[in-house]
């Protein structure tokens, strides 16, 4: 009786069964290693896309929020929201700093009222506000709402 080595007691850990499909072991690898380099390759375009391109509605937000805030901080302004009045300065004002490819309109509010746009529009609606409380001496509140949508 001649003893034979683990190896050769199962078949398929032989070493004969290795060589003899060796092409096809090889075939494997390189197929599921080819799919591993096409998944990382797509992960990283999708990944590097959406990082480069901000989104369109935090672009607008930003520039809504820096508009108000200059609104805000101009007293005089800040005096035409008080006393209800959308003046020339608040619309240049918005006209100037707010991207070309936007229509926004102002609109002053009653603090705690419903604050709609007055108007129908089918394209999707940006809307931001800021609260201006007093001038120094009154206190009267209004929100000055900001409407902007893509022309």
């Amino acid at each position: 009786m001649v003893m034979k080595n683990k190896r050769q007691k199962n078949k398929f850990f032989s070493y004969n069964f290795f060589s003899k499909n060796r092409k096809a072991w090889t075939a494997v690898i390189e197929v599921f290693v080819s799919i591993l380099l096409i998944a990382g390759i797509m992960a990283i375009v999708v990944n590097s896309n959406a990082i480069q391109k901000p989104k369109i509605g935090e672009q607008i937000y930003k520039e809504q929020a820096l508009t108000l805030k200059i609104i805000q901080m101009n007293d005089n302004m800040r005096l035409n929201v008080l006393s209800d009045l959308v003046s020339i300065e608040i619309n240049n004002t918005i006209k100037n700093t707010m991207p070309d490819y936007l229509l926004c309109i102002a609109k002053i509010c009653v603090l705690n009222s419903e604050c709609l746009l007055d108007r129908a529009v089918d394209k999707e609606i940006y809307a931001k506000s800021i609260l201006i409380t007093t001038d120094g001496d009154n206190y009267s509140p209004k929100e000055l709402k900001l409407f902007c949508w893509e022309k």
